[in-house]
């Protein structure tokens, strides 16, 4: 029988040995590497071979989020289960947006954790069932794109979240360090693919119509 390649991320040091443990005390899977951070996940995918990831969020240096988008551009095939205490919609839309297959809260992710991997690596797509609605509520899961952020570049998402807070055009710059002239530029676009006249309504639009 030929064992499952699995590599664990995650920067708690006592709960990635615990990951460990269980991959390594199951004949199904081999250990293909664990990493306290994702800086380097492409290259170690590279040196490992991993068939099967499991992805913290929370990690120094890049999120798992961060990771699993640039893995899935050079290995679209490798499988990322995402294994994180977050479970709010903007996480799991950009986790799934990013390329996971698998989204576990760690509360409960210990008992499940060898099944998730056997579903994955079968075409499943393995999710902690207190976080399944959710994901069916998701604008990509009912196919309604009208309003939802993924319209939006990253970019303009992460200008209008800035503007959400009460930032100016001129703080919002210096926080991202662009030009005053490139936010408004960007706000401009902002409007004219939303359709509306103020940061006011753009917000409404963005991040209120969103979840409802």
């Amino acid at each position: 029988m030929q064992k499952i390649k699995v590599a664990i991320y995650e920067d708690n040091n006592g709960l990635r040995d615990i990951l460990a443990s269980i991959i390594r005390e199951s004949e199904e899977f081999e250990l293909a590497g664990e990493f306290g951070h994702c800086i380097d996940v492409v290259q170690n995918t590279k040196a490992f071979a991993p068939e099967v990831i499991i992805m913290d969020i929370d990690m120094p240096g890049r999120t798992g989020i961060e990771g699993v988008k640039e893995l899935k551009e050079v290995y679209p095939e490798v499988e990322v289960i995402m294994n994180t205490v977050f479970d709010d919609d903007d996480r799991i839309f950009y986790a799934i947006k990013a390329g996971a297959t698998g989204y576990l809260l760690k509360k409960n992710s210990l008992a499940t954790l060898l099944t998730a991997i056997k579903d994955v690596k079968n075409g499943g797509a393995p999710i902690s069932p207190s976080l399944a609605r959710k994901v069916l509520q998701l604008p990509f899961a009912s196919g309604i794109e009208h309003n939802s952020t993924f319209n939006r570049s990253e970019r303009e998402i992460e200008i209008l979240k800035h503007l959400s807070k009460g930032l100016s055009y001129k703080m919002v710059a210096n926080e991202m360090i662009i030009s005053l002239d490139t936010v408004r530029t960007y706000v401009k676009r902002i409007y004219e693919k939303l359709r509306v006249h103020s940061v006011t309504e753009a917000v409404h639009k963005v991040f209120i119509e969103k979840k409802n």
